[in-house]
């Protein structure tokens, strides 16, 4: 039988460069996938790298943003 590594929040927190406080928020709310073991939260290791890579956001490099020059200024010259 093969175990896997079980994080607590407070590694999970400096694994994703959180705060302990968002951490525990995210399992408030389900956010985040966790494990309850009694009283105790606890966090796959690997869950928490899969699920923060399905989290990752892509540029878009299909068309590109221009930006007019009056947006920027307030509109004043």
């Amino acid at each position: 039988m093969e175990y896997e590594t079980l994080l607590n929040v407070a590694q999970v927190a400096r694994m994703l460069g959180l705060s302990v406080a968002t951490v525990r928020k995210w399992v408030l709310t389900r956010y985040i996938p966790y494990r309850k073991m009694g009283r105790a939260v606890r966090f796959s290791a690997r869950e928490i790298q899969e699920w923060a890579k399905s989290r990752c956001v892509k540029p878009i490099e299909s068309r590109q943003v221009q930006i007019d020059s009056n947006e920027i200024d307030g509109g004043e010259k």
